[in-house]
């Protein structure tokens, strides 16, 4: 065999090797049906072409390309200035309805970024190979650690302000605090002592007499009785001693009071 002939053997031996691998790692996928969609965002998060897109935690899909759209607007009128296009398999294209939704996530702390689409609903519409889908913005986490320092700076601020404040406050508290377990304490010591025991139960009782005397004199003839009373008092007011002995005499009211 010539030596052209071995040369041109293994470039295609080669070819077809890098072709299998391509299609073990799922680079290609010439047997394989596919899915398009066109997922809308405003922060890609730091994703990137060829990131695996996962349903419930499984590889399906990749992410085939980003690009950018600056004339885009959803049909709600939002503005949305990049989009991403993915493939998904045949297997998992049913599960993804109208009411799925479509994350930029990360495997780990510091893991590779992925697209994650929750599964949708049965009683929604599927989707239509190549149609376009608002994606759910990732957090900005500069942002958020932005705004972290600055709310720290302000308390700090603020407690550097009113230091002698704080430190009255966490004194008071740090009394009251004190005092309520003194409180607790002493209550606790009076439950376990007889005399006081005793004292109390009495206090009871005199407490529920009180109460009994109470709504009888609440009654309709103790009002009546208070009526009466009036008056005879406003009958007496003009008199003097003599004549009130006489009007108590005339009226009979010794009698009947004696």
């Amino acid at each position: 065999m010539k030596v052209e002939a071995k040369v041109g053997l293994l470039g295609f031996f080669s070819l077809v090797l890098i072709v299998v691998f391509a299609y073990l790692v799922g680079l290609i996928s010439p047997l394989r049906d596919t899915y398009d969609l066109n997922i809308m965002y405003n922060y890609a998060g730091g994703i990137e072409e060829g990131s695996p897109v996962r349903v419930m935690g499984i590889k399906v899909g990749k992410v085939r390309s980003i690009s950018f759209t600056p004339e885009y607007k959803l049909p709600s009128g939002e503005e949305v200035k990049l989009k991403i296009n993915i493939t998904v398999d045949k297997k998992a294209w049913k599960s993804i309805r109208k009411d799925s939704k479509f994350f930029i996530n990360l495997a780990g702390v510091i893991g590779e970024k992925f697209l994650e689409v929750s599964p949708g609903t049965l009683d929604q519409e599927e989707f239509k190979s190549g149609e376009y889908v608002r994606g759910e913005d990732p957090p900005r986490i500069d942002q958020l650690i932005s705004q972290s320092y600055g709310l720290a700076g302000k308390l700090i601020e603020i407690l550097n302000k009113n230091e002698g404040s704080v430190t009255n406050m966490i004194t008071q508290l740090d009394k009251l605090t004190t005092n309520f377990n003194k409180t607790l304490t002493l209550l606790d010591k009076t439950s376990k002592n007889k005399d006081m025991v005793r004292l109390l139960d009495n206090a009871v009782k005199i407490s529920d007499d009180l109460s009994y005397l109470t709504a009888g004199l609440r009654s309709k003839k103790a009002e009546e009785s208070y009526d009466i009373m009036h008056k005879l008092l406003f009958r007496l007011e003009p008199l003097d001693g003599p004549s009130i002995r006489k009007f108590l005499q005339s009226e009979g009211i010794k009698a009947k009071i004696f």
